[in-house]
This record gives C-alpha cells, sequence and structure tokens, in this order.
C-alpha cells in the first residue's frame, strides 16, 4: 500500500510539497520504507527517446515519465 501511494502521487507533487507528503506516509506507515520498483528497460529507453527529443534526462523527469 505504501509503495502504490509513494510512487503514484510523488510525480504528481510539487517539488516543495514533497516534505509535507512525505510526513504523511511516514505518520501512516512508520518505519517502512520499501524500494522504488524500477523497470531498468524502460527507463534505459525512456532516456534516450528524452535525449533525441532535445530534452535532459534528470532523474525527477525520467521517475515523472515512468
Amino acid at each position: 500500500m505504501l509503495r502504490a501511494l509513494r510512487d503514484f502521487n510523488i510525480p504528481k507533487i510539487p517539488a516543495n510539497d514533497l516534505p509535507i507528503f512525505y510526513g504523511l506516509l511516514g505518520d501512516l506507515f512508520p518505519n517502512i520504507n520499501p524500494p522504488r520498483k524500477r523497470e531498468l528497460d524502460f527507463e534505459k529507453i525512456m532516456n534516450e527517446i528524452t535525449v533525441e527529443s532535445g530534452l535532459f534526462p534528470e532523474d525527477s523527469f525520467i521517475l515523472k515519465v515512468v
């Protein structure tokens, strides 16, 4: 449940509101921090497409896309 809430909502939340969101998650799920499930092949393809499009493949941008 924590992973779903975190991974699906973080890309939609402005950076200045992330500490509040993390605080809420910490209150609901104390001492739990599962790793993000990653699709490395998909992330690699997104990096390539981003560069081909003339954009910069920053981690935060790729996270929002993925």
